[in-house]
């Protein structure tokens, strides 16, 4: 039967419509674009996707993703298994240095001298949240014990439920910790076995965690009042229309004078021309220009 998924051998072989009508729906959901060279990866990661869904045929499963009742929980399972989830905590260090010496320090005084004393960041696409606790991290050392005052907020959102939950948790082993310095491993994480830390408590209570799909435009247009936002490594899975749709996002989100950090692989040239390129030392950032 065409479609069937072959379920022992751990792979659904896709027709060209098949892959097309799954491609499309995914596409539509999330804004993830799935090209015709990597049909593969979807065939590898469906099977698990189908059987916890009860399906025994594509069709079937295609139908059960469209149904009113059960499709969001089978959406939120194929987002799981089809999304990449590498991360690590002080990951790409030239980016995170620019952010803790020269953003960080020109958001402080600029939030002074308008009379604020509150701070919001945001981590979009977080995954695990190693990314959130560092920037946690980083602003604990720049503000000190008790943070001098601040009120500091940093949100976590991811498309992953299952990330989500893992970050929640602040539990992880040493592959997490690779690149960390060990400044910072020592001070910031309580040893609960021979491989598994947990975030102290001081930093898990400046960071919230929540699902977001940034093909949600109603729950993406609510976020808003950031000073900073770090989008790293998740604009290279979609394609230009959805980057400049998602970005044109993250720039009414972010305040004026605030800053967008991507990946340091990624651009936005020819995506958007309404942030401003800011070059630091070993990594680069873009700005929403301040109000004149």
């Amino acid at each position: 039967m065409t479609g069937c998924a072959n379920l022992r051998q751990g792979a659904v072989s896709l027709s060209a419509e098949e892959f097309r009508a799954l491609r499309d729906f995914l596409y539509e959901r999330s804004g993830l674009y799935f090209a015709e060279n990597k049909k593969y990866l979807l065939e590898n990661r469906l099977a698990r996707c189908m059987e916890q869904a009860g399906a025994e045929t594509v069709a079937q499963y295609l139908g059960l993703l469209r149904s009113p009742t059960r499709g969001r929980s089978a959406l939120m399972n194929l987002l799981d298994a089809v999304t990449t989830h590498e991360t690590s905590f002080f990951r790409h260090r030239a980016q995170l240095e620019a952010f803790q010496r020269q953003v960080l320090p020109r958001l402080i005084e600029g939030l002074k001298k308008r009379g604020r004393r509150s701070l919001r960041l945001w981590s979009a696409a977080c995954s695990s949240g190693e990314e959130p606790y560092t920037l946690a991290m980083l602003i604990l050392e720049t503000l000190g014990p008790g943070l001098g005052g601040w009120d500091v907020r940093i949100y976590g959102t991811d498309i992953a439920h299952s990330m989500i939950q893992k970050a929640r948790g602040a539990e992880y082993t040493r592959y997490s910790f690779r690149g960390t310095p060990a400044y910072y491993a020592q001070k910031y994480f309580d040893v609960l076995g021979p491989d598994r830390f947990r975030v102290k408590e001081e930093v898990r209570n400046l960071v919230e965690f929540g699902l977001l799909n940034f093909a949600d435009d109603l729950r993406m247009g609510r976020m808003r009042g950031f000073q900073t936002i770090f989008c790293r490594n998740a604009l290279i899975y979609f394609d230009k229309p959805a980057k400049r749709r998602f970005v044109a996002h993250f720039y009414r989100a972010l305040d004026p004078g605030g800053y967008l950090f991507v990946g340091h692989s990624e651009s936005l040239h020819g995506i958007t021309d309404e942030f401003k390129l800011v070059h630091f030392p070993g990594a680069m950032g873009y700005l929403k220009p301040p109000v004149p």
